[in-house]
């Protein structure tokens, strides 16, 4: 996505280089900038970073946004051997965020660029070289340094819609197994019915049928009457149940109904499977 703004008001307000050694013998501690945004890429090593309340585990290609007034800083004692290029720039505004803010604060601000190593490490050794320099093509510095924030806008959108997708498959898959959970509970009762589990679950019917079926295989009809069957199936294995007992234990409405749905699932009618295991 192209950024939601204006690139011409964008300035480089600084080009800074942190080599590995110099980072281990100096933690740059918690501090704030009120006037830029700095955008940190880990060029190599490993460590944690801190941006607001939370802390981060960093590696090589990652880039760290950090809003202007927010904390940020590398942890004081753990291990942290990162070397990082640090841009940083003013004259960002982005519609419903404070001025110099990439992301809202609630979002992560950390993003693997690994994808585009080379061509991020090409340009940020070039930045650092070119960057309050008097030299001919120093002008290229402020250039390449709006790509690298435009690259770092895209990836942190992407991410963004990564987490939501990733949140409603696990907000709906835990919400499958409630359900399931609950029918293998109450899957005897003969008035357990598909609007009790949309009342219960505050879910429409096509939702549920659809997200049941895709994790389980099954509409929640189905895996009932299966859930019957089987407990069918044990009974007359391992008790003397009369199979009008077994009927009424499982819901089944009537003795024909019971077995015209066993014999169509397992082949034969109940009595003539109980016959069958004892034999």
């Amino acid at each position: 996505m192209e950024p939601s703004f204006d690139m011409e008001t964008v300035q480089l307000l600084d080009a800074i280089y942190v080599e590995r050694q110099f980072s281990i013998e100096h933690r740059h501690v918690l501090h704030t900038h009120t006037d830029r945004l700095e955008l940190l890429y880990i060029s190599s090593g490993t460590g944690r970073y801190q941006v607001g309340r939370r802390e981060y585990a960093v590696t090589e290609g990652d880039m760290v946004a950090c809003n202007a007034g927010t904390l940020h800083g590398e942890h004081l004692t753990l291990p942290n051997d990162i070397q990082t290029y640090c841009l940083a720039f003013s004259g960002i505004r982005i519609p419903d965020l404070p001025e110099n803010a990439l992301i809202s604060h609630k979002r992560r601000p950390v993003v693997s660029l690994k994808k585009y190593r080379e061509l991020i490490s090409g340009m940020m050794v070039r930045i650092h070289e070119l960057y309050g320099r008097n030299l001919a093509d120093s002008w290229l510095a402020p250039l390449m340094a709006k790509t690298v924030l435009a690259m770092t806008y895209y990836e942190l959108n992407e991410q963004e819609k990564t987490m939501e997708r990733v949140s409603i498959l696990q907000k709906n898959e835990t919400l499958m197994r409630d359900i399931t959970e609950y029918l293998d509970h109450n899957y005897k009762k003969e008035t357990l019915r598909m609007s009790d589990l949309i009342e219960r679950f505050h879910v429409s019917g096509s939702f549920l049928s659809h997200e049941f079926r895709k994790e389980t295989g099954l509409s929640p009809k189905q895996y009932i009457v299966l859930r019957r069957i089987g407990e069918a199936q044990s009974l007359l294995e391992n008790t003397n149940q009369s199979i009008g007992e077994i009927e009424a234990e499982l819901g089944f409405s009537s003795g024909v109904h019971f077995s015209a749905t066993f014999k169509k699932y397992v082949g034969m009618s109940p009595r003539e499977y109980r016959k069958y295991y004892r034999h």
